[in-house]
């Protein structure tokens, strides 16, 4: 009796000394991903990130990426700082052309109508808007960008964090892309629960782009926006 539970100690126990192993690698394996991601972006953001519209050296079609104006119950400030953004690039003459992505998964959910609708709103003018309907997610809304609507130069206009991984795929399709920072929100919880959701997007972008090869997951035929009018 003695020796049978021995033998199943022992089975235990190299069973959990196994998992232990294994739990590392993984956790060893996430951790070296992590900081890849980190470096990846930073090289391909790097300079390319500016706080004031004036600053950006380029004159090119905006990219405005998307979220939804409400969050909670109540207005989201990433959004309307997002708005904001863009139209200081319009006034300032850097971008005569925007595309707001975002996702239009539903007919009661429509990003990029309501950032049309917000642009119009601080002065941009109905005609220099184009909606992509179809950028799910932020590799959609770049890699759309070059392959349906015919951008090889751009200006992104997001939050810091979010236009530092724009950046990155961007760099990745050999594209030249910039971008302009809108301002964070001040709520400490909101900013918080960002920084972990965009540490997991940037491990979750590496796989996309060098494991994985995802592509956007709609495509469709091109589309020509008034500011590369004729370039083809």
């Amino acid at each position: 009796m003695g020796k049978h539970l021995d033998r199943g100690w022992n089975r235990k126990g190299r069973i959990a000394v196994f998992i232990l192993k294994a739990a590392g690698g993984a956790f060893l394996a996430l951790a070296l991903l992590s900081a890849g991601a980190e470096w990846y972006i930073a090289s391909a953001s790097g300079g390319r990130v500016f706080e004031h519209s004036a600053d950006v050296p380029v004159r090119a079609p905006a990219l405005v990426l998307g979220c939804s104006p409400t969050f909670m119950g109540g207005p989201n400030g990433y959004f309307y700082n997002r708005m904001d953004t863009a139209a200081e690039l319009w006034r300032a003459g850097k971008a005569t052309v925007f595309v707001v992505s975002g996702d239009n998964s539903s007919h009661a959910y429509n990003e990029p109508e309501w950032m049309k609708q917000a642009l119009v709103e601080r002065g941009v003018p109905e005609d220099r808007i184009v909606c992509d309907f179809a950028g799910l997610r932020t590799l959609d809304s770049v890699v759309r960008m070059k392959e349906v609507f015919g951008v090889s130069t751009m200006i992104v206009v997001s939050q810091e964090f979010h236009n530092e991984r724009a950046l990155a795929i961007a760099a990745h399709e050999e594209m030249d892309a910039w971008a302009v920072s809108a301002p964070d929100v001040p709520n400490r919880s909101a900013r918080i629960r960002s920084w972990f959701r965009e540490r997991a997007a940037r491990v979750w972008m590496m796989l996309d782009l060098w494991l994985w090869g995802r592509e956007p997951r709609f495509l469709g035929e091109p589309v020509t926006v008034p500011e590369v009018k004729g370039e083809k």
